[in-house]
């Protein structure tokens, strides 16, 4: 401690000096966490819309057994059941009932024609159950919601997406008016926005939403195939939660050649962590560039300290010291100021890596890794480029030490 303390004296008696030799390590290290922030967050965000959907949410696919089979083409013809049962909440309860799934959805979906008298829009109408609201990240702004008691009540009610209900609606209030799905009336409750990072802006279908017990009058078509989709409180979940999901759903659908199933998106994730991985190597050895030039300057200032001290370093000797003890005192000072340029690079890159995820919109991610492998590193840097000095310091011949002007 008292080593300590005598660095911390010296350090301060030249504050100047020490702050400009500790702005390498600080720029490298604020690079460094940085670096590692911008990286994870931009790797979350593509797993997100890429994987999750922006909201750890995935879609379970009815499809041929043998599209779920990477690698595996069927050489025999794949056919579909004679019939498929309508799917309802019951079969959602067995879902929201494993470990890692968050929430569950159903929707029975049909591009169609909404008409408003004699005004056509294309649309997806989807039939769903209530959970989709939240799965689907909307956000109603006129009218009711999925909470109103006519969708409660399964009720002939439409909710549409804002752009969709300007186009039907240019010059009147819409709410409680009445369009036209596949010729049945349904009356308008209530006007949605999606979330600015929901993944449905990558559509540009108009939405439009019933609830789920209208699903067989959207089209005359039988079997329509239901969507269910599933949440879970991370991306890494996603994988293993979906199929066990689509094993409960088999069990409610007819022996055929088709089936529930995931695509195995695990190698796309190892594909896109190796991805990262290059560009953080990549990145962090320009950075470590900064670093090295920050070591030499350390090592340039101790040695300025030792030629400065030379009378102090040629009294302890008199005095007994022995050279192990200028060594470690050298030493300590050295690893002192790297250190503290280290703290500091850590802050100013924990608050640069937030202000420059959150301008990119990517998520925010601090890795505890990286601080500390950060702080090891700094001490590392004290002992290798203090090292120097601190020898020629202990190697002072204690005689010419005190004739030293």
């Amino acid at each position: 401690m008292e080593e300590i303390r005598f660095a911390l004296q010296s350090i301060f008696a030249h504050k100047m000096r020490s702050v400009l030799t500790m702005l390498g390590v600080i720029i490298g290290i604020a690079a460094i966490i940085s670096i590692f922030s911008i990286i994870g967050g931009n790797t979350e965000k593509m797993k997100r819309e890429m994987i999750g959907g922006n909201n750890n949410t995935m879609n379970i696919q009815y499809d041929k057994k043998s599209s779920f089979q990477s690698g595996i083409q069927s050489v025999k013809e794949e056919k579909k059941p004679l019939y498929l049962p309508f799917l309802n909440d019951d079969i959602l309860k067995e879902i929201n009932e494993l470990p890692e799934v968050l929430g569950s959805g159903l929707s029975y979906q049909k591009d169609g024609k909404i008409y408003r008298k004699a005004k056509g829009a294309d649309a997806k109408v989807s039939a769903v159950t209530s959970s989709v609201a939240d799965l689907e990240q909307l956000n109603f702004i006129k009218g009711e919601g999925f909470a109103s008691q006519a969708f409660k009540e399964q009720q002939q009610a439409i909710f549409l997406e804002d752009s969709l209900y300007d186009e039907l609606f240019p010059n009147e209030e819409g709410i409680g008016q009445f369009v036209e799905v596949n010729g049945v009336p349904f009356k308008v409750q209530g006007v949605f926005q999606l979330d600015p990072n929901s993944s449905n802006l990558f559509s540009f279908e108009k939405r439009a939403y019933v609830p789920l017990q209208q699903a067989h009058k959207l089209s005359d078509e039988l079997d329509i195939v239901p969507l269910v989709t599933i949440q879970t409180n991370n991306t890494d979940q996603l994988q293993g939660a979906a199929e066990k999901a689509a094993e409960i759903l088999n069990q409610h659908m007819p022996k055929s050649d088709y089936e529930y199933g995931v695509m195995n998106l695990k190698e796309f994730a190892r594909e896109l962590e190796r991805m990262n991985q290059s560009s953080f190597i990549l990145l962090s050895g320009i950075a470590s560039i900064s670093l090295l030039v920050g070591g030499i300057g350390v090592m340039n200032i101790m040695l300025v300290s030792v030629t400065e001290r030379t009378k102090e370093i040629g009294i302890k000797k008199a005095l007994g010291a022995r050279r192990k003890v200028i060594l470690k005192q050298f030493l300590v000072e050295a690893v002192v100021l790297t250190l503290i340029g280290g703290i500091l690079g850590v802050l100013i890159g924990l608050l640069s890596g937030y202000a420059i995820t959150q301008s990119l919109d990517y998520p925010y991610i601090v890795s505890v890794i990286s601080i500390v492998v950060s702080l090891v590193f700094c001490s590392l840097m004290g002992v290798i480029f203090g090292l120097l000095p601190a020898m020629k310091a202990s190697k002072l011949n204690p005689i010419e030490a005190l004739r030293f002007e």
